[in-house]
């Protein structure tokens, strides 16, 4: 095609073709009509793209550091929760009213002084009436303990008099026995005499019983913890305490009444019995929410069409915990950039009393002091880089596997947690976008881009990251505005992946067609390429890696054409 005619000095013609020699003043435009074609191939040098290292590309900081010369996110940070007080509880009814018993004598009979009768065994059971609100936190309660570490109770054994031929009343292997959950101080729930007796000089005899806590089976929570229509749980207990002994009684004398009646008294010295410290399963307002803010991570790694696989994932968290904590941890990601999403959940129990070193990863890492959890999902959070990740607890859980860890009614707990987020850039799969460009060509190509409709870019494309890497271009003038008249033909633009510690030295072609009635190579200033890494392979970013567009030049493959 024989592009519009432009005016050419003498000293360009010189210069370049070394044909003509030309007076100043003469006028090559005016009364002469002559093609001039210049070879078929004619080459400018054009443009120029520096060596693209990684480290020009990633700027360290806080957040992106080097480690044994590997490019790594490290993030830290920590977050507080509380733990708001459970409400107290108040038991009342603690003490169930025992029946009196009657014990048959033989009548209208005479003994012998000491005479010993033995009336068999004999049974007192009272039943509780316990029905009191729990706490809207408690799931489940294992165990409770009373407040001043117990409750006292008495039991108490009477006769109203001694009727005439019964010397005295004996009641041996005296028991009382408790429902199974509760435990009195002497570890077992039930208490022993091994004899009392009654008589006119001591008609009544009373014990300490001291409660010392309950401690409800797992397998019976249904049954003694009820949960109402709106949500609440209550603590029921309608179990029965029995007193049980053998009795007998020593007559002399005519026995004048067909039986005695023995009186059995069960209180407290107090008016409810307080509970103070309770184990269970409690859902309660010490859920976690907290961002790890990643920072200062390179544009590309940015871009919502860059996706990776990291290889490997640690997040430290090293839990101050007052109480035992048992839940799931959510850990999500967001992004401004990216299109995509990611999710993981992490279940964890901490110790209580403690500091808990946990290390959650993708693989069963070790780490001295540190406790693993493995959780493969981790690497959805970070098939792309995200701005932040959200470690979130979801319905945590204050959990007793032993009985043995209590939680304060009334009592606020403090719950601290530091994290730290460590992401090498070592890659199972793994896909990058990378901008650059080639820029100034207005200033090269002014003198030959009216005379040809068709350039083809050469250059020399060096590499030595260990993945494949193809390119799209676009097109901008000196304005920045993108020219869209002229057809790009990348398919000899690519990159070969490098061999371990070698370059890949590859010839890059680009060819550029301008479009029927378009003049968009004379205003052609900058070709922007984007290159598109994508690999299957385990892929490592590091420092010295890099990318190198050198030897560019502009080549017109069909020659110019000028007219005068």
């Amino acid at each position: 095609m024989l592009k519009s005619t432009r005016i050419l000095s003498c000293a360009m013609i010189l210069s370049s073709l070394y044909l003509i020699s030309c007076d100043e003043e003469y006028d090559l435009t005016k009364d002469i009509n002559t093609d001039i074609t210049i070879g078929n191939q004619f080459r400018i040098p054009a443009g120029h793209s520096d060596t693209i290292y990684l480290s020009r590309i990633i700027d360290e900081s806080e957040t992106l550091t080097e480690n044994n010369g590997i490019y790594e996110v490290t993030s830290t940070g920590n977050t507080n929760t509380q733990i708001d007080p459970l409400d107290e509880v108040q038991i009342h009814n603690f003490t169930p009213v025992l029946e009196n018993i009657h014990i048959d004598l033989p009548a209208n009979a005479t003994f012998p002084e000491g005479t010993r009768f033995d009336a068999g065994e004999v049974t007192s059971i009272g039943n509780y009436d316990i029905y009191e609100e729990l706490p809207k936190e408690v799931e489940q309660l294992y165990r409770a303990d009373f407040k001043n570490e117990k409750i006292n109770t008495t039991l108490r054994l009477s006769i109203s008099s001694t009727p005439a031929g019964v010397e005295a009343v004996t009641l041996s292997n005296l028991a009382m026995t408790f429902p199974d959950f509760i435990r009195l101080t002497n570890g077992t729930n039930s208490f022993h005499a091994d004899e009392v007796v009654l008589n006119a000089a001591t008609p009544a005899v009373q014990y300490n019983v001291d409660v010392e806590l309950l401690e409800i089976p797992r397998s019976q929570q249904d049954r003694y913890i009820v949960t109402e229509s709106d949500g609440r749980k209550y603590l029921r207990i309608t179990d029965a305490v029995e007193v049980s002994a053998t009795a007998s009684m020593t007559l002399g004398g005519t026995v004048q009444d067909n039986a005695i009646e023995v009186h059995f008294e069960y209180f407290m010295n107090e008016e409810t019995a307080d509970l103070n410290r309770v184990a269970g399963v409690f859902n309660t307002s010490a859920n976690i929410s907290s961002d790890i803010a990643i920072n200062d991570i390179p544009d590309f790694l940015r871009s919502g069409n860059t996706s990776i696989e990291p290889q490997e994932i640690y997040l430290y968290l090293d839990l101050d915990n007052p109480v035992n904590i048992s839940g799931d941890f959510s850990l999500s990601m967001e992004s401004t950039n990216a299109t995509q999403s990611g999710f993981a959940s992490v279940s964890i129990t901490a110790q209580p009393a403690t500091m808990n070193n946990i290390l959650i990863s993708n693989f069963n890492a070790s780490e001295p002091g540190y406790t693993t959890v493995v959780e493969p999902d981790l690497v959805n959070l970070f098939r792309f880089v995200p701005d932040n990740v959200r470690i979130e607890s979801d319905d945590l859980s204050l959990l007793s596997k032993d009985n043995s860890q209590m939680i304060e009614l009334g009592r606020q707990y403090d719950i601290s947690a530091d994290y730290r987020a460590v992401v090498p850039f070592k890659f199972n799969n793994i896909n990058i976008e990378y901008t650059d460009s080639i820029d100034e060509l207005l200033s090269d190509l002014e003198d030959v881009a009216d005379k040809t409709d068709r350039l083809i870019v050469k250059a020399t494309g060096v590499t030595n990251i260990p993945t494949d890497m193809v390119t799209a271009v676009k097109l901008y003038d000196i304005y920045g505005e993108e020219l869209n008249g002229i057809d790009v033909n990348v398919d000899k633009f690519r990159f070969k992946a490098a061999a371990d510690g070698q370059e890949s030295t590859n010839e890059l072609e680009l060819e550029l067609t301008e479009k029927e009635g378009s003049d968009d190579l004379e205003r052609l200033e900058k070709i922007v390429y984007t290159v598109t890494a994508t690999s299957m392979s385990n892929v490592t970013l590091r420092p010295k890696q890099y990318l190198l567009v050198k030897n560019i030049f502009v080549e017109i493959p069909d020659g110019i054409n000028l007219s005068f």
